[in-house]
């Protein structure tokens, strides 16, 4: 790689050849914690779904058509738990502020 050449470019953004560098490795460009809340509001949206039909969001986990859904409401609760517990990030599952109020404003 030419540095003053990538330098240069410095203002505009990453040089072509720092990020062919970086595909050719495989690097991935987006962040597991974007993907993740991208997974999150994928399974929200089918929680408010489920609901509309449903009337409520007690979902099982021997649900047919979509025991992901259960688990998912399962850990959803448990991270609310674990938040309002003070228990650590791990135990927590990703639960913040925004989440608990999205999930409230279903009811």
């Amino acid at each position: 790689i030419n540095y003053k050449a990538c330098n240069k470019q410095r203002s505009k953004g990453m040089c072509k050849d720092r990020i062919n560098q970086l595909e050719s490795i495989g690097f991935n460009w987006v962040s597991e914690h974007a993907s993740k809340q991208h997974t999150w509001d994928e399974m929200f949206e089918e929680l408010k779904v489920f609901k509309a039909k449903y009337g409520h969001v007690d979902v099982s986990t021997r649900d047919a058509d979509n025991p992901k859904l259960g688990q998912w409401v399962i850990n959803q609760r448990q991270g609310y738990r674990s938040y309002k517990a003070g228990t650590n990030k791990q135990k927590r599952k990703g639960m913040c502020e925004e989440r608990i109020a999205k999930l409230q404003s279903i009811d």
